[in-house]
């Protein structure tokens, strides 16, 4: 009884690493067409002309510039928000503090 399962499972072993072959197989093929099918690009940066390189610098400086003027004006806004919050927090606190000494001193006793 023993035989026929072992060789089935001889058998799933062997169709299981021959899958797995024909997939290594097929990814190889594909790989090796995608390489074909795509050409190889490859420039330097010696040949540009100067004017492209020039305005290749001027467009990275003006990318930088930008980038930071952005987060100082993202920095601004947060500071600036933080301090009305507290502004608003302080106002609540002091005006809370004041209803409850107006509620225990000034207000009149109804019993």
């Amino acid at each position: 009884m023993n035989s026929p399962d072992k060789k089935a499972r001889e058998l799933r072993h062997k169709e299981q690493e021959l899958r797995k072959r024909e997939q290594e197989i097929r990814l190889r093929e594909l790989e090796a067409e995608i390489d074909r099918s795509v050409p190889e690009y490859r420039t330097s940066k010696y040949e540009e002309p100067d004017s492209q390189v020039k305005e290749g610098k001027l467009q990275q400086w003006r990318r930088k510039i930008i980038a930071v003027a952005q987060f100082t004006g993202i920095v601004i806004a947060v500071v600036v928000a933080v301090r009305i919050a507290s502004w608003l927090a302080t106002a609540v606190i002091v005006g809370g503090i004041a209803l409850i000494a107006y509620k225990m001193f000034f207000a009149k006793d109804k019993t």
